[in-house]
């Protein structure tokens, strides 16, 4: 098994399992304040617990990391929540998507509502920018959009993607 396929089975494996404690929850509220938190508590604990191994990474990297970086890893995948993809959902079109495209293609034109997910999901950057604009949080939303950017431009995008991709 190649080491892309093996990562894709430990991803798997994370998210199928995924617990967030009750002090995890209150370190999210507490870097995110207020304002933004309901939007943490909002995504799925799999996503929840993606979320805080990412802001684990950041730290274990930065040690000292800025607060919009600290924001950034709790919320860059906020835009996912609106996919409704099980963890069998997202872990299989993940998977071809990587390994059998045109396989992938052909069962997203065979199931509607699962493109319409699936077209939620590859869009998360924006959409989650969108939900960070309207709260007031730009310099967090234009971090959040550009995340998935092969070339950010932000210094904290690059932070965040570098953590992000180790997890």
């Amino acid at each position: 098994m190649t080491a892309s396929a093996l990562h894709r089975v430990g991803q798997f494996w994370r998210h199928a399992s995924a617990r967030v404690t009750p002090e995890e929850r209150a370190t999210a509220e507490m870097v995110l304040g207020p304002g933004l938190a309901p939007l943490f508590l909002q995504l799925p604990v799999n996503d929840q617990r993606h979320a805080l191994d990412v802001l684990d990474t950041v730290i274990r990297l930065d040690r000292q990391p800025s607060p919009l970086l600290q924001q950034a890893a709790l919320l860059h995948d906020v835009g996912k929540g609106g996919a409704r993809f099980s963890v069998v959902d997202r872990s299989l079109t993940v998977f071809l998507e990587a390994m059998a495209p045109r396989i992938l293609r052909s069962m997203l034109a065979a199931r509607p509502a699962l493109a319409r997910r699936f077209a939620t999901y590859r869009d998360h950057a924006r959409i989650g920018a969108e939900k960070l604009h309207a709260l007031g949080a730009h310099e967090l939303a234009a971090v959040v959009a550009e995340h998935h950017a092969t070339n950010p431009t932000s210094d904290v995008t690059r932070r965040l993607k570098r953590a992000d991709g180790r997890n």
